[in-house]
C-alpha cells in the first residue's frame, strides 16, 4: 500500500482522467470482446458526448439541481436505511422505471461523506456530499428510459452475421458512461463520478483501491 486516502484521491484526481473512466466501464461490458480496437476511442466518444449533451438540454428545461430536476420529470427519490451491500458490492443508488423511482442508500452516502470529511477531500474533490451526484448518474438513466433525451442507443455494435443478415446489439456500459458524464457536466465536477466509489473501496480494501489507481493509468486518456 502506498499511502493514505488523501494521497491516494490527489492522484486520482491529477491521473484519472473522465476518458481513463469511461474506458474502465467500457471493458466491463459483455461485448466489449466484440469492439475492434478502431472502435473503443468511438464508443468512449459516443458515451461521453450523450452524456454532455444530455446535461446541457436537461439543465436548459430543468435547472442543474438534481433534487428539483427530479421533481419537475416526477420521479420519486427515496432514501432508504436499507443494506447497501449486494454480496462484496457496495451500492449508492439504483433507478428502477416501474414505477420511476430512484433508491439512495442513506448508509454508504454517509460512509463516503464521512471519509471526505475526516480525510479533508472537500477542497481537492469540490464537494462534501456524494448524493447530488448519484441522484444525478440515476436521474440521466430515467431520461433515457422516458425518451427525454437521445441516449445511446443509436450505437449499434454487429454481433453476428448470417449471409446477408447481420445482427446488431446496442452496448450497455455506454449508458454508464453517459450516466457519468451527465453528473460531471450537469453539476460542474472536476473529478470523475465514478472516483467517488474509491472512497469507499479505499475504506474496505486499500489495496484493491491502490491497485485500481494502477489500472487506470494503463488505460488511454
Amino acid at each position: 500500500m502506498e499511502g493514505g486516502l488523501r494521497d491516494l484521491m490527489v492522484r486520482v484526481v491529477r491521473e484519472g482522467t473522465e476518458r481513463h473512466f469511461a474506458h474502465l466501464t467500457l471493458r466491463e461490458d459483455p461485448f466489449f470482446h466484440r469492439l475492434s480496437p478502431e472502435m473503443l476511442p468511438e464508443a468512449v466518444d459516443f458515451g461521453l458526448n450523450a452524456g454532455a449533451g444530455a446535461a446541457e438540454t436537461a439543465a436548459e428545461r430543468y435547472g442543474r439541481e438534481p433534487v428539483s430536476m427530479a421533481a419537475a420529470i416526477r420521479i420519486a427519490v427515496i432514501r432508504s436505511d436499507g443494506s447497501p451491500r449486494a454480496g462484496s458490492m457496495v451500492h449508492f443508488s439504483e433507478y428502477r422505471e416501474k414505477p420511476p423511482e430512484v433508491t439512495l442508500y442513506r448508509r454508504s452516502m454517509a460512509e463516503a461523506n464521512q471519509l471526505i470529511q475526516e480525510h479533508d477531500l472537500e477542497g481537492l474533490l469540490g464537494f462534501a456530499d456524494v448524493e447530488p451526484i448519484h441522484l444525478a448518474h440515476e436521474l440521466y438513466h430515467h431520461l433515457e428510459a422516458k425518451k427525454l433525451i437521445p441516449g445511446v442507443s443509436r450505437f449499434r455494435l454487429e454481433t453476428f452475421r448470417l449471409g446477408p443478415i447481420r445482427f446488431r446489439t446496442g452496448l450497455p456500459s455506454l449508458s454508464e458512461i453517459a450516466a457519468d458524464g451527465f453528473a460531471l457536466r450537469l453539476l460542474g465536477l472536476k473529478v470523475a463520478p465514478k472516483a467517488v466509489q474509491l472512497l469507499t473501496i479505499y475504506a474496505h480494501n486499500p489495496d484493491y483501491a491502490w491497485s485500481f489507481l494502477e489500472r487506470l493509468r494503463s488505460l488511454p486518456s
